[in-house]
């Protein structure tokens, strides 16, 4: 499933490529698949089963992983992480990330530069929703937990989740 949050990062990314160049700096690797957060570290299980890595999403540099809950696939946890030639494109870029999100609730996420949390719905009220966006130097990174409509993804299991992502990404980007 292609959520709306994810398809408006990257469509907002492209537009971005358009105008900036895409790349990546010069010290950084290009092996993304490195980059995303398994979420079974977090609770030392194997709830969430991945579904193969989609690198470079729309031919954006980065990576998107996807995980699946094994309760019968209720419910989902999607980062993607986007690599752009600056920190302004990175921070332009989630702009809007989350704006399909319904009955949006948001604040703010002590999660790398700019961390951003909303909560609400999806579009047509069937599933609960939150989105994580914030950015470490020039890479953008949304994190979108979907799940049952009265079962919304616990705030510290998003932001554990989100602080270890940021981790990895400055671990990547000194290596």
């Amino acid at each position: 499933m292609l959520s709306a949050t994810r398809a408006g990062l990257v469509s907002a990314v492209m537009g971005l490529g358009l105008v900036f160049g895409t790349g990546s700096a010069a010290a950084e690797s290009t092996d993304y698949s490195v980059l995303p957060v398994d979420p079974n570290t977090l609770t030392d299980s194997l709830a969430y089963s991945a579904a193969p890595l989609d690198l470079n999403p729309n031919g954006q540099p980065g990576v998107m992983a996807e995980y699946t809950h094994r309760e019968g696939g209720t419910r989902q946890i999607t980062t993607t992480i986007l690599i752009l030639p600056d920190a302004a494109a990175a921070a332009a870029a989630l702009a809007g990330a989350a704006a399909e999100v319904g009955n949006p609730q948001t604040q703010p996420a002590a999660v790398g530069t700019g961390g951003t949390m909303v909560t609400g719905t999806s579009p047509d009220g069937t599933e609960a929703v939150a989105v994580l966006t914030f950015t470490e130097g020039n890479a953008a990174t949304t994190i979108e937990f979907d799940g049952p409509p009265n079962d919304p993804a616990p705030a510290d299991l998003i932001l554990e989740l989100g602080e270890r992502q940021a981790a990895k990404i400055r671990e990547w980007r000194a290596a």
